[in-house]
């Protein structure tokens, strides 16, 4: 059996969800920082469910996110290998 810690299990889980690769993907695709809006409108997803996927995100480290006054932005963790691995996995397999 595969032993993973706790870590590498979330970040499994993270990116194991569809969803949350469908918000991944639209941030990837974004030239700026979105908001929990402007995701779902790019992913057709419920608010809720943006809210609660991108918070497995952030806690991940995939996702970055910046308040602006009381409005939180998110962006493509760019400082994160793991987030620049998947961004050249997208790239290459041209999604």
């Amino acid at each position: 059996m595969l032993k993973l810690d706790e870590e590498k299990k979330r970040f499994i889980e993270a990116i194991g969800n569809p969803s949350r690769l469908k918000i991944l993907l639209v941030l990837w695709k974004s030239d700026k920082e979105l908001t929990i809006y402007k995701i779902c409108q790019r992913t057709g997803l419920g608010r809720s469910a943006v809210s609660r996927h991108i918070g497995s995100l952030v806690e991940v480290g995939l996702v970055s996110r910046r308040i602006y006054g009381e409005i939180p932005l998110y962006t493509v963790n760019k400082d994160d290998s793991r987030a620049k691995a998947l961004m050249e996995f997208f790239t290459k397999i041209k999604i």
